[in-house]
Formats: C-alpha cells, sequence, structure tokens
C-alpha cells in the first residue's frame, strides 16, 4: 500500500463546477446584494424627495444594527440604535471639533472594548467604525423642497435619520433571519486581557482622530479609524491573522478597483449611473462573505465598491485608489504599535503588583 507522502495528486479527482456547486455562492451572493439595497432602499429614497445627503446617514444608523443582529448579539439590537443615535447625533453636534471628537471616538472605543469580556466587541465593533465616517466627514444635509422644510436642523435631522435607519435594518433582519448564516457563539474573554485591548482601542483611536481632524485630513481619513478598529483584536495572534487579511484584501481590492475604473474610462461610463452599479454589485459580493468570510476575500470586494463610489464624484480617481492603502497601512502601523505599549506596559505593572 502507498503511504500518505506516496500518493500523486493527479490521482485526486477534480471537483466538477457544476450548478450545485454554483448555487450556494449565488444565493449568498442575492441575498448579500439584496440585503444592502434593501437596508439603502428608505434613504435613497428620501434623499431624492426630502433631504439631500441622508442616504449616507440613515446607513450609518442601519449598519450597527445589522452587524450586531447577525453577529450573535440580536438582544443588543436596541440597545445599538439607541447607542449610535446618541453618539452619532453628539459627533455631529461637536461639527468635527479635534479635540472634543477625538474623545468622543477613545470613549466609544473604550466601551467597545470593554465588550469583549462579554464576547461582544466583534457585534458592536460597526458602531465605533460607522463613527469614525460621521466625525470625519459629516454628510451635508440640504433641502429637497422647501415648501415641506423651510429649514433643516442638521443635529436633529442626523438623530431621527440615524434611528430610523437602526429601526429600518432591525425590521429587515427580522425578515431576513432565517435565511441568514449562522455565526459562532461569542466567547468570554478575561479581564487581565480586555482592559489593555480596549485602552489600546480608545488610544490608538482617539490619537489618530484628533490628528486627522486638526490636519484636515478628510473624508479618506476614516480609513484609517476604520482599519484600527477592524485588526486590533484582544490577543495577538488574532491581531496579526486579522492585518494580513487587511492587507491582503485592500492591495488586492485597490488593483481591482484600478482595472475597473480603467475599464469605466474606456467605455466612457466614469462618475454615474455604471459606476454606482459597479459598486453596488462588489458590496454585494462582499456582503455575502460577511459572515461565512474568508475575511480577506471580504475586504477584497468590499475595496473596489468604496473606492467607486467615493471617486464617483471626483476626477482623479486612481488617487483616491492609491490614498486608501495609505491609511490602511498608516492605521495598521499605529494600531501595532499603540497595542505593543500597552500590552507590554501592562504586563510589566502585573509584574509589578
Amino acid at each position: 500500500m502507498l503511504n500518505h507522502d506516496q500518493v500523486s495528486p493527479t490521482v485526486l479527482p477534480m471537483k466538477k463546477i457544476t450548478a450545485a456547486t454554483v448555487e450556494p455562492y449565488a444565493r449568498r451572493f442575492a441575498l448579500g446584494i439584496g440585503f444592502f439595497f434593501l437596508l439603502l432602499l428608505p434613504g435613497i429614497l428620501i434623499t431624492a424627495t426630502l433631504v439631500g445627503g441622508a442616504a449616507s446617514v440613515f446607513l450609518y444608523g442601519a449598519l450597527p444594527v445589522a452587524a450586531a443582529f447577525f453577529g450573535g448579539a440580536r438582544k443588543l439590537s436596541l440597545f445599538v440604535i439607541a447607542f449610535m443615535t446618541i453618539a452619532g447625533t453628539l459627533a455631529r453636534a461637536l461639527d468635527s471639533a479635534p479635540l472634543p471628537s477625538a474623545l468622543l471616538v477613545g470613549l466609544v472605543a473604550l466601551i467597545i472594548g470593554l465588550a469583549a469580556r462579554r464576547g461582544l466587541s466583534s457585534p458592536v465593533l460597526t458602531l465605533g467604525i460607522v463613527l469614525g465616517f460621521l466625525v470625519m466627514s459629516p454628510p451635508e444635509l440640504t433641502n429637497k423642497d422647501s415648501s415641506i422644510f423651510s429649514g433643516i436642523d442638521p443635529v436633529l435631522a442626523t438623530a431621527i435619520l440615524l434611528a430610523a435607519g437602526g429601526f429600518w435594518a432591525l425590521l429587515v433582519g427580522m425578515v431576513v433571519r432565517k435565511k441568514a448564516p449562522t455565526v459562532p457563539e461569542n466567547k468570554v474573554v478575561d479581564l487581565s486581557v480586555v482592559v489593555p485591548y480596549a485602552l489600546s482601542l480608545a488610544i490608538s483611536t482617539g490619537f489618530v482622530t484628533f490628528f486627522l481632524l486638526y490636519f484636515s485630513a478628510g473624508s479618506l481619513g476614516a480609513w484609517m479609524i476604520l482599519t484600527i478598529f477592524v485588526i486590533m483584536k484582544p490577543d495577538r495572534d488574532s491581531t496579526m491573522l486579522k492585518t494580513k487579511d487587511r492587507i491582503l484584501g485592500t492591495f488586492a481590492g485597490t488593483a481591482i478597483a484600478i482595472v475597473a475604473i480603467e475599464i469605466l474610462h474606456l467605455i466612457n461610463s466614469q462618475q454615474g449611473f455604471v459606476q454606482i452599479t459597479f459598486a453596488l454589485l462588489f458590496f454585494g459580493i462582499a456582503m455575502s462573505y460577511f459572515v461565512p468570510g474568508p475575511y480577506w476575500v471580504y475586504v477584497t470586494f468590499l475595496t473596489p465598491g468604496v473606492i467607486l463610489l467615493d471617486s464617483n464624484s471626483v476626477s482623479n480617481q486612481d488617487e483616491v485608489a492609491l490614498s486608501r492603502i495609505a491609511f490602511t497601512l498608516g492605521g495598521i502601523a499605529i494600531a501595532l504599535a499603540i497595542g505593543y505599549l500597552v500590552q507590554h506596559s501592562s504586563r510589566f505593572l502585573a509584574k509589578r503588583s
């Protein structure tokens, strides 16, 4: 008999691609793009008829609830709605003032980090990510119909839209929950690990927020905050794995985005409906990998979707793609450096006590 080392790879039969093997991926893609479109739909309608810029704020309210609902924290959905509404409204009221905004982001990051004690940091992580975008680039809300609105209070409108987006995501989640993939049970983390993690998350995101706002980095700076939230984990192994996945996905996704931009340029369809359609298709593919993973595949398809959407109204689209790489790498460097310093400081203090 041949042992394992003697078996030739050519002996193993290749798996045929059939309708049965393709069907699960097609179903996941359809569910992903359908779910994302449903989350966006009310915001798009409000933007088109009543309040310009409402779609972004509505989506900011919806995404954290969707992430919690399908990430194993369904019972916290109402809390997430309230938390996101309060934090987002405060962010809008602070109007990107560097120090208060940095303190707000740092406080929210600290709470998210401490939630790891109950294994809930990942499901509520989107709270911090969305808050970063609201702080760095608050959407401009404008009147669509002066006969209905004589003036819009941006702070009040932000609160209403965030709450409405959250409740809408909860409703959509309840409708499609049976078709959503299951997630692993959230694990409780030891307090000695949670505290350094929470402090690292708070210090790094707070510092970066202040730095970016002080030097007016603009909306792309939010990607540095996002990167820190995503890659920093309670344990070192998970952080390094997430870092590798983030780098791989960002570079691969940026390459896809640049190719897509060049194709759109060749067919003279940049900055319009076709580009937005391409972006939504990439979002749909990304959403289909949001829960089951792998994470690098999710980032690979999310990146071109975001770049195509972000660069739809600008002429230097390639620069937007490359800037996103720069901010991502910057976020990774800061997250690893501060995480290392806090972890080693906590171990040193533990030995001294």
